[in-house]
């Protein structure tokens, strides 16, 4: 593994491990990898980034995980950008469409559970070449399988931190 993802990687524990600060009005937050999300929470509005100006004119791409709360209304809350690769010149954009989100609660979660969870969001350049499948879900698959293994526990408490 590269030394820039690990760092980020890294950077993405702590960011998770830093969620039970923000819980105010629970006494835990469930943590769910995006793919066991649909048991809880279903989106009913999800918004796609801008592709940053500057980042478009340098031809970079790269993947975004948001780590964010889901309160029990459906909005979402403390948004924090998990991991960035390769660089964080994509992370205001992915957090700004995040933010955006709103989720309706399944069946199972009749209680409207708080949970925090990730969405990847990819950045490639569609224009310029032809569009290459494959690496963007390389791309999503290096930040979605960051995220998940980053709540890798099952809540944290409120209090903690």
């Amino acid at each position: 593994m590269n030394k820039h993802l690990l760092s980020r990687i890294t950077l993405g524990l702590a960011t998770i491990a830093s969620i039970g600060v923000w819980a105010q009005e629970s006494e835990s937050i469930l943590f769910v990898t995006s793919d066991q999300l649909d048991s809880y929470w279903i989106a009913e509005k999800k918004v796609a980034p801008v592709y940053p100006t500057k980042s478009l004119r340098n031809h970079e791409e790269g993947c975004v995980a948001v780590g964010f709360i889901i309160e029990p209304d459906g909005t979402t809350s403390n948004h924090q950008t998990v991991i960035a690769f390769p660089s964080s010149n994509f992370n205001k954009s992915a957090i700004r469409a995040a933010k955006q989100f709103v989720y309706k609660p399944s069946e199972q979660n009749s209680v409207r559970e708080v949970v925090f969870t990730t969405n990847s969001f990819t950045f490639q350049i569609t224009s310029s070449r032809k569009f290459d499948e494959q690496k963007q879900k390389k791309l999503a698959d290096v930040c979605t399988s960051a995220a998940n293994k980053s709540l890798n526990t099952d809540t944290v408490d409120a209090g903690a931190g």
